[in-house]
Order: structure tokens, then C-alpha cells, then sequence
């Protein structure tokens, strides 16, 4: 795939030390900042845990209303439910099914192998916790919680998907993509969790930088450690 010069400027000046976050429309972050304010508040982060940012979480959920009618949402890491339950007020307003993938708090000897140290295993949510706060809010059966690895999860995969959103172990957010990308719907929009050097970490940042650099992608998005893009139709 040819590399798109636009969506190369966009990384050149989103990842830049010197970007002026104020006055380049790309990053948007008044509007950012105004979409926190009125719509990122809903749910304790000290209570879910989590580590998305309230700006994070309400663009979340706007994209998330921007899934076709009775759209899919495949989350990649749920963790106690944060993201989850954000991309879920979203999703509802098109009658939108999110599946969430996540160990939960079962076999943590494996965890411990594979985690790559950003959050602590001590007292990780588990998926009943997780549930019993999507019922809570109303979500029932259009949240789907899978307990397991999105690589394993992805061998019986079957349907299209219109939002991925990856969120899971940072050592393989571009292999999470790859075995993922081949359920995209055309127009689906992707958005990686921790994708920018300042607010994130840098091997995601490289892996979103591979991802959404060709000609693929359009309508490149950033919003704090959040880098998104659509596939173009």
C-alpha cells in the first residue's frame, strides 16, 4: 500500500515535541476538551479503574454513535469496564453490539508471562464485576464479553466489524490490528489506546504510525494518547 503524504503530515506534527495542540484543526482540542467536559464524567475512573482520560472517553463514545444501524464494536481490552461502558452509550443510539475481549482475572500466571507491565495484575476486575456494572447501565445483551486473547478469540471469528478498538497488551497493538483488519468493514473507523510518545507509549506509537500512514486511511484523528483513522470506502 502507497504511503498517503497527508496522513504522513498528520503523524509528522501529532508526534511532534514542538505540536501546537491549540491551533492545528487536526487535533481539535478545544472541541476535545468541550466533549470531556459534558460527556466524559459518567463513570468513576477511580471506581472502575482504567486509564483512559475523560476527553478519551467521550470521543469514545461519539464514535461509537457513528457506527451504521445494528453496527459492530470489537474492544480489545476491557480491564473493569471504563472504555467499555462508554463505547456502549454510544453504540446504543444505533441499537449497536460491542463484543469486549478480556482475560479478566483468570489464569494470572499466564497473564503475569505475557503482561507487558503497564497495569498491575493485583486485584484485576473480574468478568462478573465487569457484567454487573454493564447491567447496571442498561447495556444486557449488546454487550458481549468474551474472557480469553483477542489472537485466540480472532481464529472463530465471523463477523464484519465497523469500530476496533484496541486497547490491550501494548507489545502487539499492530499484530492486533493485522489479525483483525481482515473483519473491517469498509468506512470502519480503528482507534488505538496509547498511540502518541507524549501521553502514551512508544511502541504503540510506532505500531499506529505503520497502521495509519498509507492511503488507506482517512479522517485521522488524535485525542491525547488516542490515534484513530477510517478506512476508506
Amino acid at each position: 500500500m502507497a504511503i498517503g503524504s497527508s496522513n504522513s503530515t498528520f503523524f509528522e506534527r501529532a508526534y511532534s515535541d514542538r505540536s501546537p495542540k491549540v491551533w492545528y484543526g487536526f487535533s481539535r482540542p478545544i472541541y476535545h476538551n468541550l466533549m470531556g467536559l459534558l460527556f466524559g464524567h459518567r463513570f468513576s475512573k477511580s471506581q472502575y479503574g482504567g486509564m483512559i482520560r475523560h476527553t478519551e472517553a467521550a470521543m469514545l463514545s461519539r464514535w461509537a454513535s457513528e457506527i451504521p444501524r445494528d453496527g459492530c464494536i470489537v474492544e480489545i481490552g476491557c480491564y473493569g469496564g471504563l472504555s467499555t461502558s462508554y463505547l456502549y452509550l454510544g453504540a446504543s443510539k444505533k441499537n449497536g453490539r460491542i463484543f469486549s475481549i478480556d482475560p479478566f482475572d483468570s489464569d494470572l500466571e499466564k497473564q503475569e508471562d505475557l503482561t507487558d507491565q503497564a497495569v498491575s495484575l493485583d486485584q484485576k476486575p473480574g468478568m462478573q464485576l465487569v457484567r454487573s456494572r454493564l447491567d447496571e447501565i442498561g447495556a444486557g445483551d449488546k454487550v458481549e464479553l468474551i474472557e480469553g486473547y483477542s489472537q485466540e478469540v480472532v481464529k472463530n471469528w465471523d463477523r464484519k466489524i465497523d469500530f476496533l478498538w484496541i486497547d490491550g497488551n501494548h507489545d502487539q497493538a499492530l499484530q492486533d490490528y493485522l489479525d483483525w483488519a481482515p473483519f473491517l468493514n469498509p468506512g470502519a473507523r480503528v482507534g488505538i489506546h496509547d498511540a502518541h510518545p507524549r501521553y502514551g507509549i512508544q511502541l504503540v506509537a510506532d505500531d499506529a504510525r505503520k497502521i495509519f500512514s498509507t492511503d488507506e486511511w482517512e479522517r485521522l484523528d488524535h485525542v491525547k494518547s488516542i490515534i484513530a483513522g477510517t478506512r476508506k470506502t
